[in-house]
């Protein structure tokens, strides 16, 4: 029942998600046919201004401003009327003009137009000087009322510039109203719902569509999702909104070739409900089929698996409890017997290989432990002693009983009865041995400094673990300095962890360096190693806890210990 009911709601789920992406793809693609109708009919008009703008004829006009009946005037009017009536446009140009500095010539498809005095007119119009000054064309004062016509028709007014023949400068200007009937006349054989609605928007002005024509108004909504992703094409915006008026809707807008114009349609509210209804219906018989036949197929189940498959679930919650001993009760005589057969058998050579496995991993642990404890540079062993010698021939006897002193406490702890792990006391006492077997040998060419927190002296560390981290600031980083180098070693909590800081302020390494140096193999100069210690770390302890190197160029480099905190007593239970 309940993985039926599931089935329905996830098919729900897909089928309105199916539906809104048909709606939303089906409505873009007729939008899209419909604007490509206007920006055809837009295309042609721009095609006529760019004649205006290039013809010679109509330039030479301009230059010369003849007087109504010339020759000039009558030869480029008679041009320019046979170029207008051979665009495909004309009929949605009720008026053109070419207006220069005082007359012009007009072509108008209605012969009850107005005959006023356009070159006079004209520039008094509001929007006359930022249409003609602009860049591009400027579509701002949207759909006006023709002010040269007794009805006051609906027209777009455009105005662009013509320049003389030889310089940029301009000398008139071209005059043209688009009728409105170029938008409405596609709008009205387009087909649409009735709770659908078309909006027209230009340069800030919003039109919808409603009985033939175009009425402006201020859309008054509230985006709830960007629904673009479901576009077809990548110039479609598509929005889910919601209104007072119109309450939620899906909003699909298409730009037009004309700049900040677009044509948008809300898709049907009815359309998306009956189509939801319908499937809901046919939903609900599959339904009911379904659990007739789950109802059949369970009590069949219930009488011939569910009680073998009981046992045998009983029997792997027994094995995955730890039981891996073979149990006879479920070997029985049908296919469901040679499945108990095979799980019995299964536990049986479970048992075998996880005894050899952890033997094998506990063996391969333990020689990894030891050789990596074992990579001590001998480098350091001869170098000691031959500062010790030399001591020795200097006659600083005092000096040279302080070095086999601190080397003699190295070895010892380094030793440690044979431990892998020692109290941070004992650790720190190492290092100290060993900062000041170094600091005789380099003759204090740098300074260190520990900073200990006492709670942290009894928990246990890996042994020889600030060691070659102290090893490698002084080989790499103090070492290499003209100036005086120093060496800070921390140790504090942090929470249920002891942290462990060696920082220098030497030469530093890059990021590159610093994340090689945790994966090559150490050499004969760096002790047992940084990544050795990392290594051992991780080995005794988990991928959670071992170094991280932190470091700047000419700043200094700092390593970061992490380790549990382990009690000598817990140690020593294992």
């Amino acid at each position: 029942m309940g993985m039926c009911l599931l089935i329905s709601l996830f098919s729900y789920y897909i089928f309105r998600h199916y539906l809104q992406n048909t709606l939303i793809q089906s409505t873009e693609t007729s939008l899209r046919l419909l604007s490509e109708s206007m920006d055809n009919s837009i295309d042609e008009v721009y095609r006529l201004v760019r004649y205006c703008q290039t013809d010679s004829n109509i330039a030479n006009y301009i230059e010369h401003n003849p007087n109504p009946g010339s020759v000039l005037s009558v030869s480029t009017y008679d041009s320019f009327y046979e170029e207008c009536s051979r665009n495909s446009s004309y009929n949605y140009m009720p008026r053109i003009a070419i207006v220069s500095q005082e007359h012009y010539l007009q072509v108008v498809t209605a012969t009850y137009s107005s005959t006023a005095d356009l070159a006079t007119l004209i520039p008094e119009l509001p929007y006359y000087e930022e249409l003609l000054t602009a860049d591009d064309y400027d579509f701002s004062p949207g759909i006006v009322s023709d002010p040269f016509h007794r009805a006051g028709r609906k027209v777009l007014p455009v105005i662009r510039p013509i320049t003389y023949q030889y310089n940029n400068r301009q000398a008139g200007y071209l005059f043209i109203e688009i009728s409105a009937d170029l938008f409405t006349i596609p709008l009205k054989d387009y087909s649409c719902p009735s709770d659908s609605f078309l909006y027209l928007s230009i340069a800030g002005h919003t039109y919808i569509y409603e009985n033939g024509g175009l009425q402006e108004f201020t859309p008054e909504y509230s985006i709830l999702d960007d629904l673009s992703t479901y576009s077809l094409t990548g110039t479609t915006q598509i929005s889910k909104i919601h209104s007072a008026t119109m309450g939620e809707q899906i909003l699909v807008t298409t730009p037009l070739n004309m700049p900040d114009c677009y044509l948008s349609q809300s898709i049907s509210h009815a359309e998306r409900t009956n189509q939801a209804v319908l499937f809901m219906g046919i939903l609900a018989c599959i339904l009911i089929g379904i659990l007739s036949i789950g109802v059949v197929l369970m009590l069949l189940m219930n009488r011939m698996i569910t009680v073998p498959v009981s046992r045998l679930q009983t029997r792997m919650v027994r094995i995955a409890g730890g039981d891996f001993s073979r149990d006879p009760s479920v070997e029985w005589d049908h296919e469901l017997g040679d499945i108990g057969r095979g799980i019995n058998d299964l536990s049986e050579n479970v048992s075998e290989l996880m005894e050899k496995r952890l033997e094998d991993e506990k063996q391969k642990q333990d020689l990894e432990y030891k050789m990596l404890q074992s990579q001590i540079n001998p480098h350091f062993l001869y170098n000691t002693l031959d500062a010790i010698a030399w001591m020795c021939e200097d006659g600083k006897n005092e000096d040279a009983e302080e070095m086999v002193t601190a080397l003699a406490r190295l070895f010892r702890i380094s030793i440690s009865k044979g431990h892998e792990l020692i109290p941070i006391e004992k650790e720190v006492e190492h290092a100290k041995s060993y900062l000041k077997i170094e600091n005789y040998r380099y003759k204090n060419k740098f300074t260190y400094s520990f900073e200990v927190e006492e709670s942290c002296l009894s928990y246990l560390c890996n042994k020889i673990t600030l060691q070659p981290i102290i090893e490698n600031a002084i080989y790499h980083g103090v070492k290499q300095m003209i100036d005086e180098g120093e060496i800070w070693i921390r140790i504090f909590e942090d929470g249920e962890d002891i942290i462990f800081q060696v920082e220098d302020n030497g030469i530093g390494m890059t990021e590159e360096q610093c994340r090689e140096i945790l994966h090559k193999e150490p050499g004969d100069r760096t002790g047992i190693g940084i990544k050795n210690v990392n290594d051992r770390i991780k080995i005794y302890f988990g991928s959670n806890y071992g170094l991280n190197i932190t470091s700047e160029l000419d700043e200094g480099t700092c390593v970061t210990i992490r380790m549990p905190k382990v009690r000598e007593e817990e140690y020593e239970k294992k």
